[in-house]
């Protein structure tokens, strides 16, 4: 074939229609609407369908200015209009996007970036949302990836009891997004049965403030509810409340996250997950406290009815993973960390792991990968050699936060030298690692993470750590085994691991020109 003067519209639609699937559809749509030949093409649903305006979670990305946004809004948005099913947007933008066609067949929205201005306007404006949306969109989703402020805990609860109102049809809501310090938290302990009701709604996604939240949403309110996804961030105790016990039949998924410590897993989780009769998938990350009995497989087989002796008993994870041999319970890791004869620190978990935290785990944890952690926080009454970081970083290969707490020294052979003879030296590497916090950490683990013979920390910004060791490990801010590791942090927090008054600190590090040197990036 040696023809030169093959154009694109030569090409058969087929042909056409597979390369442009390999382009970004706003990519096709501003290039081609408009284009003699390829306007009816570029208007096929195959690119029209979903609309993403925003860098979304996983990874498509279409930056809009002013003038591309006036076109789309202009030109391409009333064209296209009645094929356009999916909208993903942020809140800069999404008004005007919204206005700029009537979207008869519009059914999902996704809306990131939100903030507290955001959701207050809309608890007194509609008009963000237009009338011909309140009976069409029947799948929401909020996402607020982010730190901020959301709202005080009483606005933003009111506001997402207007959004259920408002969205008559809506059957998934979803108000959960990449990052739990920026999810907005809800309540409804107080609030009457008549308010966020909906026999439409079948998959809920919420942070709410405590598990008496989470039983007033399943207390009939939402009665055909079969998908309920909830991060219950404080821990109190509602006991002594009344609550709607009546069997969930519906309730097909449960997936529960507790940020706090509880001790309420017997009175309050237990009894819930009884009234779950035809639960299908069961996802739980909960974090027990001053439990003298392990939850363990054959409990979770028997209704959580049946538990380990209560005496002291030497259990190994291999012990407790034998108790999960039903099939049911899929494969599942074990870790276990004893403080003391009547004290343990133990995680039961299904593999893969699911969540992208993990806290308290320590010399014990099973060699397993967990490819979607960010978040750890590793706690032993036993040290941490340098082989357990070497095998923290296996592990963890992604981590991009990291809190220690041990204050036991590590031994004298603990990291020898890599030049020493007696046998090969692992250079420990956290590619990804932005921020490490020592909370009650000896000062061997500060040499352990900073010393760059030790550990290679290339993404390091931010640093909590007492203010002495630091001094210590990096001679005064001179040492140059330590400089690299510390070179790009932005963010350095001290706090003292004594009773040292350190009032003049500030002062110090203000007139220390080595500081400054060591810190170069440092925001003050």
């Amino acid at each position: 074939m040696n023809r030169t003067d093959i154009h694109l519209l030569d090409l058969p639609v087929e042909i056409l229609l597979k390369i442009l699937k390999r382009l970004n559809n706003m990519d096709v749509l501003y290039s081609l609407i408009g284009v003699e030949g390829l306007d009816l093409l570029a208007q096929d649903d195959i690119f029209t369908n979903t609309l993403n305006f925003v860098l979304t979670d996983n990874g498509d990305y279409y930056s809009i200015n002013e003038p591309i946004l006036n076109r789309f809004c202009n030109d391409i948005l009333p064209r296209i209009q009645y094929n356009v099913r999916s909208l993903y947007l942020e809140t800069t933008t999404m008004d005007h996007i919204l206005r700029a066609g009537v979207y008869p067949n519009l059914t999902k929205l996704k809306i990131f970036k939100f903030h507290e201005n955001f959701l207050l306007h809309f608890g007194t404006d509609e008009l963000l949302f237009r009338y011909n949306f309140k009976k069409q969109i029947t799948n929401l989703t909020l996402v607020s990836d982010y730190g901020g402020k959301v709202g005080t805990l009483d606005q933003t609860t009111n506001v997402f009891i207007k959004l259920l109102d408002f969205f008559e049809n809506l059957n998934y809501l979803s108000c959960i997004g990449s990052s739990v310090t920026g999810n907005p938290v809800l309540s409804f302990v107080d609030l009457p049965l008549n308010t966020f009701v909906s026999s439409n709604l079948t998959k809920l996604c919420v942070t709410v403030d405590s598990f008496g939240d989470c039983l007033r949403l399943l207390d009939g309110r939402l009665n055909q509810l079969s998908t309920f996804i909830v991060i219950i961030i404080n821990a109190k105790d509602y006991s002594s409340m009344e609550f709607n016990s009546n069997v969930l039949h519906h309730l097909k998924c449960f997936s529960l996250t507790y940020e706090s410590l509880t001790n309420e897993y017997d009175n309050q989780v237990a009894p819930l997950l009884h009234r779950m009769c035809n639960l299908q998938d069961l996802t739980l990350y909960i974090q027990i406290d001053k439990r003298n009995r392990l939850v363990d497989g054959i409990q979770l087989e028997n209704d959580i009815l049946i538990h380990f002796a209560n005496h002291p008993v030497t259990l190994s994870n291999d012990d407790i993973q034998r108790t999960f041999s039903n099939v049911k319970f899929g494969q599942v890791g074990c870790s276990m960390n004893y403080v003391n004869e009547s004290d343990i620190t133990y995680h039961v978990f299904s593999l893969p792991f699911k969540f992208d935290r993990i806290r308290f785990i320590g010399n014990s944890f099973t060699n397993t990968i967990f490819k979607d952690v960010t978040f750890l926080c590793v706690f032993d009454w036993i040290p941490f050699e340098h082989e357990f970081f070497v095998r923290l970083a296996r592990c963890f290969p992604l981590l991009k936060t990291l809190i220690i707490v041990n204050c036991k020294a590590q031994s004298t052979d603990s990291a020898k030298s890599k030049h020493d003879n007696n046998g090969p030296f692992e250079v420990v590497q956290y590619l990804h690692l932005t921020s490490l916090e020592f909370g009650r950490a000896h000062i061997d683990y500060v040499e352990q993470m900073l010393n760059e013979s030790k550990t290679r920390l290339p993404c390091l910004t931010q640093l909590w750590i007492d203010y002495h060791q630091l001094k210590t490990v990096t001679n005064n801010f001179t040492r140059d085994a330590t400089r690299l590791n510390c070179i790009n942090i932005e963010e350095l927090d001290f706090h003292s691991g004594s009773d040292h008054d350190d009032s003049d600190d500030h002062l110090i590090i203000a007139q220390s020109k080595d500081f400054h040197v060591y810190f170069p990036l440092l925001k003050l």
